[in-house]
């Protein structure tokens, strides 16, 4: 028993060595493959699938297998002699990490990558290096996943992954790098939401994870990291709200969530981050107020918060900010005034608080700011004078007061500012001259003093302005000449604009000195003489316009050298001569209008080299000669207009080649010979216009391939045959006018195609046969025109389709029969049926209908003759007649009472499913607010009965509804099927549309509730006003009683702020494009209501392209229709139009026709001696004191508006700034003095 125990106890040390002997064989293989040998190999290996391999590491071999401390890039641990560092960093290498072998690598604690070529993903196996503390492998390309296994790398205190192509989400196993201190992924495409794991690295004092893909919430957990000195997570799509926590990260130095689309209240709590001195949350939807608390944070040198919804005041608490350097509050909606307390902080350079809606004085304190170099203010509603304490502001370099209200002088003060480069105060009511002070300023670069009031001759100390590269002072009032000696000196000046002012005298020869000019813009002024030929010495030249003065002689052949011109615009002069054929060699030209002069000779062939040339405008010359054939090589032309010229001969048939042409325009010469068949080749044109030439033989069957055309006009020539049928294809057209000319045979019945078609006028040709019934469906028609013709038969039924057309005339023709017009035609507007065979006895007809229409007779008002006594004989037939007629009459009066009946029951049924099933609805949208169903207007209006019918245009029917909680709503009725209600339209896209059109808000543009489809209709429902249209009212009884010059002031400056609101305030910018005096509704207090917007359309910043003609004639701009390209210029033109309608109680069409056929130039002139006060409503007495001064704004305001040039109009921000500007411009003359010519000055 004492042997066996005595036994095991000394078997015991055996068992224990055995035990450590297997232990320590288990570590061999461990030790094996991390010593230096092995690591060695395996960066051999790694090294051998570099593809290009730097130079760098030649010392990496297996020769050098035993000196591995040695290699290059490589650092050992001293005491084990292992690899410890490894920095390849900027080596160019291009490989992956792929065949990195991370096992031998136990005591790596830095791996720099950083600035090659990697590609691939980062393999997971890296998380075995569990000693690395830094690791960087930025600015690779380094793709896929971020490995969850670095986040067994517990001893990382930083880690670089930026600049890569990483992708999907921050792994959470991150948040165990407890010791992390610098963590940057920035610059990859990681998705998903930001971890809230990440909170747990409390050592965290630098977080960037900017330019990702990160959406969702900022995690509140990252308040956790209270050693945070550094956070960028901006450029990504984060959203909510900024966390509250966010201001317990009190070490905060530099804090970035720009260009996201976070929103909501910046937290109160932020005003805890007392160290914050970098603070930046533009571009983003941030709302409410800015925190006082803000104030707090007084290391503050950067502030942005431009780009969000931000409004109220800027809180007086900023002045706090000592520290303060650069601010920038832009493009919010702050109000109230700019504060004082701005001027405690002195250390600003940089101050923008640029497209807000602040008011009020610029404080004076602001030139307490002696260190600001930048300052904008512009686009606020600022007034009063620029403070003289400015000048006290002599580092600034720029300042930017331009679109407020400001009035009074420039303060000479302002020379002091020496430093000064950038100097903007357009768009404002500064008045007075330029102060010779500002000569001084000797370093500016940049002037820009447009579209103010500013008087007088230029001050020759601007002579001193040497570094001048811009000088903008259009829209002025200057007078006197562009004198040599201020010329010659602006030798850097590449754009110098100086139109719409008054400016006279000679172009001094010194402008050929300023040979970096690009821009050169001088129209609408006053100079006279010739065109310097020193002009051609401007190379560099792109844009050149001296249109609307009073030049005269020859365009310079000179002119010819300026390779890089595009636009030339020489029109509205006295400009005589040829055009010298040297114009051929500007071969970028893109533009060239030379209308409106005395220009003679031929049209030179050498302009078929301009093949970039996209509008050429030649009109109202003096050209001879044939057009040359030549033209037909401007294959870049989308507008052609030689209208009222001397040219004759043919149409070029190579005019055919011309396949981007939209425009064309040979009226009003003596172009003989027919029309080429080859124009059937422009299939994009949308207006020919050939009118008065002397062209003969057929209107060409292939004029019905111009499937775009909407404008045409032949009349006044001698084309003869038969209208072609294929007229009918031509299915965009809305005015079409053949008159005077030897056509004859039928009205062909394919003309019932045109159902967009307006304007109608056959008359005065040889045209036989009857009316064709397919002429009823022409429902859109506003003028019809068949008169002095040989037209026969009876007029069809279907033609009381057109019943409510304002004018028809069908006189002087062969109809007769039964004189039908009387049964549905109200003989409204002009309507004549003289000079016919027409025989009844009628109880209705329009004025003169009984001359040449002997057959008639009556009592009505329109008939001379009363009918006769009948025969004996006739008695006898009547005597039998009466007694069958009156049986026919009950027998038909039964079945009528029978089939309406029936109807009734059918209509009533069908109200009934109508209001009560709302799942028929293809598509619905209604306002939140709305308290009524689509289903309650339906029955309101009994299913759209004719009797509840207010209105009717070319966009559809108008409906008023009384709903049964006493609120009344319009319904516009748009029928889809009848493509002569409205074009076929992408319903998706034109519900998005409305969505957003429901979501306008504005004084002064009347409330779209919403809309609903069915059936292949549209109902927009609208808020009704009781008063209806400004039209009704100005041309009804209102126009005399109560319409006086305060109301239509009012009504002309809501429309004003009703469009400038359209076009600057809403995102994106909405042009109405119907703008018309039936499209302003009324309140009772008059109150101005911009409605309709069924032809409205929401497009982007730069303008949109158009395949169809929208608006009204008579308010659409000449661009629109001439070349189908819309902008927010459209509706400045019909606003214009609108204006002038209000203050002169008519249509100003003849203004608007002398200023589109002649030029604005020649208006002035023909009109020299027109005086205002006969241009107003002759039933109004005429307006005195204030009231004339605001007439007199609203007239000035009108011309500018309708000018040709789109370019040369203004903004609807500036016409409604003017128009609520606190004090109104003194008048130059006793009002009754004013003329137009004057008035266009002011």
């Amino acid at each position: 028993m004492e042997g066996g125990v005595f036994s095991a106890q000394s078997h015991k040390p055996t068992y224990l060595l055995l035990l450590l002997h297997i232990f320590l064989l288990a570590l061999l293989p461990f030790k094996a493959i991390s010593s230096p040998k092995t690591q060695a190999e395996a960066l051999l290996t790694w090294k051998n699938t570099i593809a290009s391999a730097t130079p760098f590491l030649t010392s990496w071999s297996l020769t050098n297998l035993n000196n591995l401390c040695n290699w290059y890039a490589i650092v050992c641990d001293q005491s084990s002699e292992q690899v410890s560092q490894i920095d390849l960093s900027n080596f160019d290498i291009s490989a992956t990490l792929t065949h990195f072998n991370f096992t031998p690598f136990l005591k790596l604690t830095q791996f720099n990558l950083s600035g090659n070529y990697f590609t691939g993903p980062i393999p997971s196996s890296i998380g075995q290096l569990r000693k690395l503390q830094y690791l960087d492998l930025s600015y690779n390309s380094l793709n896929s996943l971020i490995p969850s296994e670095l986040g067994f790398c517990t001893n990382l205190t930083h880690l670089n992954l930026t600049f890569n192509q990483l992708e999907g989400k921050i792994p959470s196993s991150i948040g165990q790098l407890r010791e992390l201190k610098h963590l940057d992924l920035s610059y990859n495409s990681l998705n998903s939401s930001i971890p809230s794991e990440l909170g747990f690295c409390t050592s965290l004092t630098y977080l960037d994870l900017t330019s990702n893909h990160l959406e969702g919430k900022i995690p509140s957990s990252i308040g956790q990291l209270r050693e945070l000195q550094y956070l960028d997570l901006h450029m990504n799509s984060l959203d909510s709200s900024i966390p509250s926590e966010l201001g317990l990260c009190t070490s905060l130095t530099y804090l970035d969530l720009t260009s996201n689309h976070l929103e909501g209240k910046i937290p109160p709590s932020i005003g805890q981050l007392r160290n914050i001195q970098h603070l930046d949350l533009s571009n983003n939807s941030l709302s409410s107020s800015i925190p006082s608390e803000l104030g707090f944070c007084t290391s503050l040198t950067h502030l942005n918060l431009t780009s969000n919804h931000l409004e109220g005041k800027i809180p007086s608490s900023i002045g706090q900010l000592r520290e303060l350097k650069h601010l920038d509050l832009s493009y919010n909606s702050l109000n109230s005034s700019i504060p004082s307390e701005l001027g405690f902080c002195t250390s600003l350079t940089y101050l923008d608080l640029t497209s807000n809606h602040l008011e009020g004085k610029i404080p004076s304190s602001i030139g307490q700011l002696r260190e600001l170099q930048y300052l904008d203010l512009s686009y606020n509603s600022l007034n009063s004078s620029i403070p003289s304490e400015l000048g006290l502001c002599t580092n600034l370099t720029y300042l930017a007061l331009a679109s407020n209200h400001l009035e009074g002088k420039i303060p000479s003060s302002i020379s002091q500012l020496r430093e000064l480069k950038y100097l903007g105060l357009r768009n404002n009511s500064l008045n007075s001259s330029i102060p010779s002070e500002l000569g001084l300023c000797t370093n500016l670069t940049y002037l820009d003093l447009a579209s103010n009031f500013f008087s007088g001759e230029l001050p020759v100390s601007l002579s001193k302005l040497t570094n001048i590269v811009g000088l903008d002072l259009y829209g002025n009032s200057f007078t006197g000449q562009l004198l040599p000696s201020l010329v010659s000196n602006w030798t850097e000046i590449f754009s110098l604009r100086l139109q719409n002012n008054t400016f006279g005298g000679n172009i001094p020869a010194e402008i050929g000195l300023l040979t970096k000019l690009k821009v050169l813009y001088l129209f609408q002024n006053k100079f006279t003489a010739s065109i310097p030929s020193g002009i051609g010495n401007l190379k560099d030249l792109i844009d050149l316009d001296l249109s609307g003065n009073q030049l005269s002689g020859p365009i310079p052949s000179s002119i010819g050298q300026l390779r890089e011109l595009t636009y030339l615009y020489l029109g509205e002069n006295y400009l005589n001569s040829s055009i010298p054929s040297e114009l051929g060699l500007c071969t970028n030209l893109t533009d060239l209008y030379l209308t409106s002069n005395h220009l003679e000779g031929k049209i030179p062939p050498s302009i078929g080299q301009l093949r970039e040339l996209h509008y050429l405008d030649l009109q109202m010359n003096s050209l001879d000669s044939s057009i040359p054939s030549e033209l037909g090589l401007c294959t870049s032309l989308t507008y052609l207009d030689l209208t009222s010229n001397h040219l004759e001969g043919k149409i070029p048939s190579s005019i055919g080649q011309l396949r981007e042409l939209k425009h064309l325009d040979l009226s009003y010469n003596s172009l003989n010979s027919s029309i080429p068949s080859e124009l059937g080749f422009c299939t994009n044109l949308t207006i020919l216009i050939l009118t008065s030439n002397h062209l003969e033989g057929k209107i060409p069957s292939s004029i019905g391939q111009l499937r775009e055309l909407q404008y045409l006009d032949l009349h006044m020539n001698s084309l003869d045959s038969s209208i072609p049928s294929e007229l009918g294809l031509c299915t965009s057209l809305t005015y079409l006018d053949l008159a005077s000319n030897h056509l004859e045979g039928k009205i062909p019945p394919s003309i019932g195609q045109l159902r967009k078609i307006q304007h109608l006028d056959l008359s005065n040709n040889s045209l036989s046969s009857s009316i064709p019934s397919e002429l009823g469906f022409c429902t859109s028609l506003t003028y019809l025109d068949l008169s002095r013709n040989q037209l026969s038969g009876s007029i069809p039924l279907t033609l009381c389709n057109l019943a409510n057309v304002p004018t028809l005339n069908l006189s002087n023709n062969n109809l007769n029969g039964p004189f039908q017009p009387e049964t549905c035609f109200p003989f409204v507007g002009n309507h004549d049926f003289s000079n016919n065979n027409w025989t009844q006895d009628v109880q209705k007809a329009p004025d003169d209908t009984s001359v040449g229409n002997s057959g008639l007779c009556g009592d009505a008002r329109g008939l001379t003759r009363a009918c006769n006594s009948k025969k004996n004989n006739n008695k006898v037939i009547i005597g039998v007649l009466v007694p069958v007629c009156s049986i026919s009459v009950v027998a038909i009066t039964i079945a009528l009472i029978l089939m309406f009946h029936k109807k009734t029951k059918c209509a009533l049924k069908e109200i009934k499913s109508t209001a009560q099933n709302f799942e028929n609805f293809e598509s619905m949208i209604l306002q939140e607010e709305v308290k009524f169903t689509f289903g309650e207007v339906v029955k309101a209006v009994d299913d759209f009965h004719e009797k509840y019918c207010i209105g009717r245009g070319g966009f559809g029917r108008v409906y008023k509804a009384e709903l049964p909680s006493g609120q009344v709503v319009a319904v516009k009725r748009l029928n889809m099927s009848d493509s002569n209600d409205i074009p076929a339209i992408n319903l998706q896209s034109f519900e998005n549309e409305i969505r957003t059109l429901t979501n306008l808000r504005h004084r002064n543009i009347i409330q779209l509730y919403g809309f609903c489809s069915r059936r292949e209709c549209i109902f927009l429902l609208y808020e009704y006003l009781e008063r209806g249209s400004l039209g009704k009212a100005l041309y009804g009884v209102e126009g005399v009683t109560e319409l006086g010059w305060a109301t239509r002031v009012k009504v002309v400056k809501g429309l004003a702020h009703a469009l400038s609101y359209l076009h600057h305030d809403c995102s994106p910018p909405i042009v109405h494009r119907d703008v018309t005096v039936n499209n302003v509704l009324l309140e009772s207090d008059f109150e101005a209501r911009l409605s309709d917007f069924g032809t409205a359309r929401l497009i982007s910043a730069n303008s949109s392209n158009w395949t169809h003609i929208v608006g009204s004639f008579g308010y659409m701009a000449p661009e629109l229709a001439l070349t189908m390209r819309v902008t927010d210029k459209c509706d400045v033109y019909s606003f214009g139009v609108v204006a002038l309608e209000v203050m002169m109680g008519r249509h100003p069409g003849d203004l608007l026709e002398s200023q589109l056929s002649k030029s604005s130039k020649s208006m002035t002139e023909d009109n020299a001696e027109l005086l205002l006060k006969d241009l107003l409503d002759q039933r109004l007495e005429a307006p005195s004191n204030e009231l004339a001064k605001a007439v007199v704004v609203v007239m000035s305001l009108a011309l500018g508006c309708i000018r040709t040039r789109p370019g040369s109009r203004p903004t609807m921000l500036y016409v409604a700034q003017k128009l609520s500007a606190q004090s109104l411009p003194s008048l130059p003359l006793p009002f009754g003095m004013l003329t137009i010519n004057k008035l266009m000055g002011i």
